[in-house]
């Protein structure tokens, strides 16, 4: 009898531990046709008896879902407030938007990537119990400009959005819009080299496929547009960060709005370049410019995300 209860207490501790650790799972979805990839890491409170907020996390161009996993570094912090993370991944490397640049000459404009979130989306919420109503955007460059988009073409069922290293074109700034007052965190360098801080084509955005346009919207007059949308007061509350490592040469400051349903948060990185802020300098900086080391990224999504109800 002994024996009899103590297996139960080791299969029913080890069935204990098996839902207490994380999962990472590599999955694949039909839609139109073509089988689309993406990478969904549940937390270890991970159980099909309450729903979890899901944060969509969009590569850049030129990458791919998996590479960015560990770049974004969202899984511990995923893993600690009980969220699910999920990579999709995108045809030929480049995320299809109609009228928004991409550096793939030959891009696949019959691709439906706004179909594509969709559809994966009515799987996580059938299938992993992911919440409808906090279903969130983060990525950087393509991948934020990708987050942009659907916080516009898909704002129905985007709740709020965290873009790092993003802008969208001058050619939809005047359509551009929200359905729902739309929480957004803006991170941005001041030097990036490829979505210039200023508007305009970055260095390396400035031949592109005669339907697509790399005239970007200047950072400032995108975060004044998002306040807008969302009926923010004009005068931001201002707060540098602390200069936590001087030499990075790079220095960081916090523009938060007061808005009327929402929250709309801009960090603008003074000499920051192309880069996940707190991340690693995975080009040199004369092609993508300097890391910022005085927070980190992957954080202030984090809290920004937390705070939405």
């Amino acid at each position: 009898m002994r024996i009899k209860i103590f297996s139960t207490l080791i299969l029913l501790f080890a069935i204990h531990c098996s839902f207490a650790q994380s999962q990472d799972l590599d999955k694949t979805i039909t839609v139109d046709g073509r089988e689309r990839q993406y990478a969904i890491h549940l937390p270890p409170s991970f159980n099909t008896s309450k729903n979890f907020p899901v944060i969509f996390a969009f590569h850049g161009g030129g990458g791919e879902y998996k590479k960015v996993i560990r770049y974004y570094n969202l899984n511990g912090l995923a893993d600690e407030n009980g969220y699910i993370v999920v990579y999709p991944n995108a045809i030929n490397k480049a995320w299809s938007m109609s009228g928004v640049s991409s550096r793939i000459k030959k891009i696949d404009n019959s691709v439906d990537d706004v179909k594509f979130i969709s559809e994966l989306l009515d799987n996580l919420i059938a299938n992993y119990k992911a919440d409808s109503k906090h279903v969130f955007c983060t990525g950087i460059s393509c991948g934020g400009i990708f987050s942009l988009f659907l916080a516009w073409q898909l704002s129905d069922r985007i709740t709020a959005i965290a873009p790092v290293c993003a802008s969208i074109p001058q050619a939809i700034a005047e359509e551009y819009s929200f359905k729902h007052p739309t929480p957004v965190l803006l991170i941005n360098g001041t030097e990036d080299p490829l979505i210039n801080y200023n508007g305009g084509p970055g260095k390396m955005n400035g031949r592109n496929a005669e339907s697509q346009t790399a005239n970007m919207l200047p950072t400032e007059e995108l975060v004044s547009k998002i306040a807008k949308l969302n009926n923010c007061q004009s005068n931001p509350v201002v707060k540098d960060f602390p200069d936590a490592d001087p030499k990075d040469g790079c220095t960081a400051t916090d523009y938060s709005y007061s808005c009327s349903d929402v929250q709309v948060e801009f960090i603008k990185v003074v000499n920051g370049g192309h880069t996940w802020p707190g991340g690693i300098q995975y080009l040199p900086k004369v092609i993508i410019g300097k890391v910022c080391k005085d927070f980190n990224a992957e954080e202030k999504v984090f809290e920004f995300f937390k705070k939405i109800r």
